[in-house]
């Protein structure tokens, strides 16, 4: 089983450190990163980290070093199969339309009760 290095740990820490997007954050305790996964992987908070800027800086750090290309490969892989999905001509954007409320509603048959009233 893979395990990231320590080295690798510390650039992948600052990396998170320096994408941040908020000053306060109660989420990582401003750090950047919520834990480390089981392989020793970092995992980046959702809410103040800038993922997308991060993950690229991590994949720039990846190519530059020969023993983590082979265990991060899919990261490269993804980014081809991305591009081929969306340039399919038969797929369709549906932004336009709203989503359905999804709970109940609101109105009760019946005179309204308000205060400390009795059912009768």
């Amino acid at each position: 089983m893979f395990t990231l290095e320590e080295k690798h740990l510390d650039v992948a820490k600052k990396i998170a450190g320096d994408h941040r997007k908020k000053k306060r954050c109660d989420e990582c305790y401003d750090r950047g990163w919520i834990g480390v996964s089981e392989q020793n992987l970092l995992v980046l908070c959702h809410r103040c980290v800038d993922l997308d800027a991060a993950m690229e800086d991590w994949k720039q750090y990846v190519s530059e070093h020969e023993e983590l290309k082979e265990h991060f490969s899919d990261l490269f892989e993804e980014n081809a199969e991305t591009e081929e999905v969306e340039t399919h001509p038969a797929q369709q954007t549906y932004e336009h339309k709203k989503a359905h409320p999804a709970g109940k509603t609101a109105y009760v048959p019946g005179p309204k009760r308000t205060g400390r009233a009795k059912k009768i």
